[in-house]
């Protein structure tokens, strides 16, 4: 009693006149039950010596007397000392110790628990979250085992939220929605499902969907109203401030603290009141009202030091220092962070004194102190890596090498640097998902453009300089700008690269059946579930709530299907094969993929200075260029012009509007080729250009570019398509990698099919139905909403018929060709393996782009039947196009803005071209912007006539027929020599 309420000395009286009566009584296991409260008491009071003394002594007892379970206990007491001094190795083995003896005992509750405290460690203290997420595994084990479904949503929380840490937001949103599921449906726990809401808020905050956070918040608050609990009301309230602050909406962020604050303080909870002040001070801070910040900060140090909260004391100097930071105040920052970072010393805190360090470094390097900044990276350095937390060792070398540049001291940086990328390369290595590969892959960009900007300065000092760049059993030595081209090969497309290769390995080689099974079973369930969605939207007044039900479990079996997958390469002993770095060209193997009528033009965009590479088969010249700021304004400004939001501004235009639309659009397409060409006139010749672009150059139409000016005084505009044929790869390596798949793929021995103008409506004429449906009835539902979340209205698109007819014309024999227009335009045709017979497809309907959910997009297509009820599958997603297989030698998607795709950094446009290229097509044609149905019919039928009839390569036909768009006098309408009606179309893949 005494020990509870917070009076220990009388406690330890009491305790020890209990002990002697037990000594006098000879009862052995009753001294060794009090001597475990006695050291559990000692280990609160931070005597911890006397604490581990008195418990050996009272386990000594229980080893010869006691149960396992009286053992387990005390072990874990130990255990628990040894966590409070921060001796957590020894600490873990003790825990271990006592999860053993419970698990001999049968406490499936208490060996759990051990576990619980295990995972604590590794991911609080050690960083060690690969074996926190193996005991969490082992926890889930035992809890169904037990049938425990309360303690397997805790322990299912507990893992998204290592998850979470590790920026692993889809595995930890899948951990949240099956304890989401268990809370909702099996132990019907309203107060826990609220928590496991929060945790998916939080998460939504952490991806930038504000929207959906703040309506899961209130989800959860919904919940605590119902059950009127006041303490998960305020909590949540102040979990909506926090999404409020960071994104700046401070008003809101203030109306929702002091709504906690008023809770807190009637619940007489300091702890959270302190922390809901420090977020009132953050929002201050971030107002530039400092005083106001300071003097909120302030109240929550006084608070924390009046309960001797000392955590809170600690974290509320450090809202203080911050203040002190964002007011560029750095002495008065770094005095307060000195302070902090005693005592997290004094608490054992490794993980605090890590990032404190960190951001006491920045605060040296702003103060242009580099070299204290690198002394205090190398005491944060020697904890990462005692942690072993490699992603913060790499942050670490990462700015040590960054203040060593700051210093001059290139070679120094180089080499931290390297081994920089080396720790990314290994992290990335074993990370099993191609979807986590690239999200972590993205996270570390700024990494690798470092090294490259390091590579070319010492470069640019020294041409001569020769620089090496070591990974696993690869060794490139090589002059510095033939290294940094390297890297940024290193940097790129990998997954993709990655993806083409695994068309060449046989993944399901020696599988477990099991798993094979079950990849069988999900697509199963997939299709049911279409076929359920499709019945749902079929039908008048069904329940909303189902229908987002069914549409949210379609793409939770997409996602389970993803990890399985993942699985499946995990256990294949070929799958190391995938992520081979001899994979990745340096300059020769770069070159061996030219010839001589091509010319590589690869860049990388930094924040102070960008890059231009220029590689022949024998020759290789860089170039320094402005920083991506400038390059970024030039082309946007560049695309305003060309993909309007009003596709008939030109035709509807007079005259003088069209030649001064015209004007504007040759200057824009002039300052940008000024700034990323400028460099190479009068070196181009006339010969194809290869582009690997980088950031905002991916959605920029080269072809529309100005050739650059020889002479200085030169100001004719003359888009590049008029000299060079043009390609588009993400990688050189990438094509690399496509050219061995090609070699050993068969020869379609057919010509050509034609897809389009599907019926995206039961209204619409084509169809003799009485009872019209809209869109909205017959889209799947994920498809609706990317409508609507980009505006996208699914227009009949009879252009595309004709267009479709007269290249089908172009084909003499009937047997060499097949169309599918209308009703026929439907999954089943496109999906169809007669498909695989031919060489050149055309699908010429509307595409979607899935921002949230990348692997639901895809193209539209027949969303009805000639009954004009809905198809089952209308929808062609990005997951189907994987598993075609299409050995076409070209995959046009003709019409709207098939060529978009989420740039991801490190990767570029991740969208539907990749799909088709690992199907099995050689290249692929799409369109980076909305384009005229008229205009797109004359360019097409000019590609194709080159193709078919001139038997020339796809990318010579495509440079024809744009510069026939360009040159040619006799147009249907003048107003399609612009660029915006035929520099949308851009080739991906083999140009040969």
């Amino acid at each position: 009693m005494y020990s509870q309420i917070g009076e220990s000395d009388t406690a330890l009286q009491y305790y020890n006149q209990a002990l002697d009566i037990q000594r006098k009584r000879r009862d052995l296991l009753a001294q060794a039950k009090i001597m475990s409260h006695i050291g559990s008491l000692y280990g609160k009071l931070g005597k911890h010596q006397q604490a581990l003394e008195v418990l050996n002594k009272a386990l000594k007892i229980q080893q010869s007397k006691g149960t396992l379970v009286d053992q387990g206990l005390t072990i874990q007491d130990i255990a628990g000392v040894h966590d409070s001094l921060g001796n957590y190795p020894q600490a873990i083995e003790q825990y271990k110790k006592a999860k053993l003896l419970f698990h001999q005992a049968g406490w499936t509750t208490l060996e759990s628990q051990s576990i619980g405290l295990i995972v604590s460690i590794y991911r609080n203290f050690l960083g060690d979250n690969q074996e926190a997420l193996k005991y969490t595994d082992e926890a889930l084990q035992l809890q169904r085992q037990a049938g425990d479904k309360e303690d397997e949503a805790y322990t299912l929380n507990q893992q998204a939220d290592i998850y979470l840490l590790q920026g692993d937001y889809q595995l930890a949103l899948d951990s949240y929605n099956q304890a989401l599921t268990i809370e909702r449906s099996i132990t019907k726990n309203p107060r826990a499902e609220a928590q496991t809401l929060a945790n998916i808020a939080f998460l939504y905050n952490l991806l930038g969907d504000t929207n959906s956070s703040i309506k899961t918040y209130t989800q959860a608050l919904d919940i605590y109203k119902k059950l009127d609990y006041q303490v998960g009301q305020a909590k949540v309230f102040r979990s909506i401030g926090s999404v409020y602050q960071l994104n700046r909406r401070d008003k809101e962020a203030l109306e929702s603290y002091n709504q906690a604050l008023s809770l807190h303080r009637k619940q007489n909870d300091n702890r959270s009141e302190i922390a809901t002040l420090w977020g009132i001070a953050k929002t201050h801070r971030s107002r530039k009202d400092y005083d106001k910040a300071f003097d909120t900060a302030n109240q929550a140090l006084a608070l924390s030091q009046q309960y001797e909260y000392s955590f809170n004391i600690t974290a509320s100097l450090g809202i203080i220092g911050s203040i002190y930071f964002a007011k560029n105040d750095y002495q008065n920052a770094l005095n307060s962070y000195k302070n902090i970072l005693v005592d997290y010393r004094k608490a054992g805190l490794r993980i605090k004194e890590a990032e404190t360090l960190n951001t006491m470094s920045i605060a040296y390097e702003f103060q242009k102190q580099h070299q204290q900044a690198i002394s205090t990276l190398n005491d944060e350095l020697k904890l990462r890596q005692d942690l072993k937390d490699r992603t913060g060792e790499a942050q670490a070398l990462y700015q040590i090498a960054v203040n060593q540049r700051n210093l001059g001291k290139l070679e120094a940086a180089l080499s931290n640097i390297q081994t920089t990328i080396n720790i990314v390369e290994s992290i990335r290595g074993n990370v099993q998902s191609d979807e986590l590969r690239t999200s972590y892959f993205a996270t570390v960009q700024s990494y690798y453009k470092f090294y490259i900007d390091l590579l070319m300065q010492l470069h640019k000092k020294d041409p001569a300089k020769v620089c090496e760049f070591n990974i696993q059993d690869l060794k490139i030595k090589d002059k510095c700008d033939a290294v940094a081209l390297h890297i940024s090969e290193r940097a790129r497309a990998r997954s993709l690269v990655e993806l083409l290769k695994a068309g060449n390995v046989n993944l399901r080689k020696d599988v477990d059946p099991q798993l094979l099974a079950e990849e069988r079973r999900l697509q199963n369930k997939l299709t049911l579930q279409e076929t359920r969605l499709s019945d749902l939207l079929s039908q008048k007044g069904s329940s909303t709530e189902l229908i987002n039900k069914t549409n949210q479990e379609i793409i939770n079996i997409i996602q389970e299907s993803q990890k399985l997958t993942a699985k499946i390469r995990a256990t294949n002993p070929e799958r190391a094969e995938l992520t081979d770095p001899e994979d990745i060209l340096q300059l020769p193997g770069i070159q061996q993929q030219l010839d001589k009528d091509t010319i590589l033009l690869q860049y990388s965009l930094g924040e102070k200075r960008s890059y231009l590479w220029v590689v022949t088969p024998n020759s290789l010249e860089s170039y320094e260029l402005p920083g991506q700021e400038k390059i970024v304004e030039a082309a946007k400004h560049l695309n305003s012009l060309l993909q309007p939001k009003q596709s008939l501004l030109i035709q509807g235009g007079t005259l003088e509007d069209n030649a001064q639309t015209f004007a504007n659009t040759e200057k824009a397409a002039d300052a940008l080729s000024q700034l990323i060409l400028n460099d190479v006139a009068g070196k181009l010749g006339n010969k194809r250009l290869v582009i690997v672009a980088d950031g905002i150059l991916h959605q920029v139409s080269f072809a529309a570019l100005n050739e650059p000016r020889k002479s200085p005084t030169s100001n004719e505009y003359q888009p590049l398509v008029v000299n060079h044929e043009i390609v588009n790869l993400p990688s050189i390596s990438s094509i690399a990698t496509h050219r061995k798949k090609l070699k050993t793929r068969d020869v379609a021995p057919k010509t050509l099919v034609v897809l389009a103008n599907p019926v995206f409506s039961a209204d619409d004429t084509r169809l003799k139905n009485d009872k019209p449906s809209s869109v909205e009835n017959n889209l799947d539902r994920s498809a609706l909403e990317t409508l609507r979340n980009t505006n996208q209205v699914l227009e009949p698109l009879p252009g595309t018929q004709a267009e479709g007819e007269a290249i089908l014309e172009l084909v003499n024999s009937p047997n060499n060709k097949l169309s599918a227009f209308g009703l026929d335009a439907n999954y089943n045709f496109a999906t169809s393996k007669q498909l695989r017979q031919y060489r050149y497809l055309l699908f010429a309907t509307h595409g979607i782009f899935n921002t949230v959910n990348p692997a639901l997009s895809g193209i539209v297509l027949s969303l009805v039947d000639k009954q004009g009820k809905p198809q089952t599958r209308s929808f062609l997603r990005l997951n189907d196009i994987f598993n075609l297989d299409l050995p076409a030698e070209l995959i046009v998607l003709s019409a709207c803005e098939s060529g978009r795709g989420e740039d991801v950094q490190g990767e570029g446009l991740v969208g539907l071209t990749r799909g088709f290229m690992y199907a099995g097509a050689a290249r692929v044609t799409v369109s980076l912007w909305k384009v005229n149905d008229k205009s797109t019919k004359e360019l097409m039928i000019a590609f194709y006539k080159q193709i078919l009839e001139q038997n020339k390569s796809p990318a010579a036909a495509l440079n024809f027929a744009q510069r026939q768009m360009w040159q040619r006098k006799d147009l249907q309408n003048p107003a399609w020599k612009h660029p915006r009606y035929w520099a949308a179309f851009t080739l991906q893949g083999e140009w040969r």
